[in-house]
C-alpha cells in the first residue's frame, strides 16, 4: 500500500506540470500577439510622424523660398 501513494502522487504531479505547460504555451502565443500589435502600433506612429516631419520640413524651405 505504501508503494501506490507515492506513484499517486506523482502521477498528479505529473498532470499540474502537463497542465502548467499548456496555459504557459497558450499565454506564450497571447503575449506574441500582444508584442505583434503593439510593434505595427508604433511602427504606424513613427511612419505617420516621419511623414508629417518631413511635411513640415517642405513647407518650410517652401516658404524660406519665397
Amino acid at each position: 500500500m505504501t508503494d501506490s501513494a507515492p506513484e499517486a502522487v506523482t502521477g498528479a504531479m505529473t498532470d499540474a506540470v502537463a497542465g502548467a505547460r499548456h496555459e504557459s504555451h497558450g499565454d506564450a502565443r497571447d503575449d506574441e500577439k500582444r508584442r505583434r500589435k503593439a510593434m505595427m502600433i508604433r511602427a504606424v506612429i513613427y511612419i505617420a510622424a516621419t511623414h508629417l516631419w518631413a511635411g513640415f520640413m517642405i513647407l518650410v524651405f517652401a516658404l524660406g523660398k519665397h
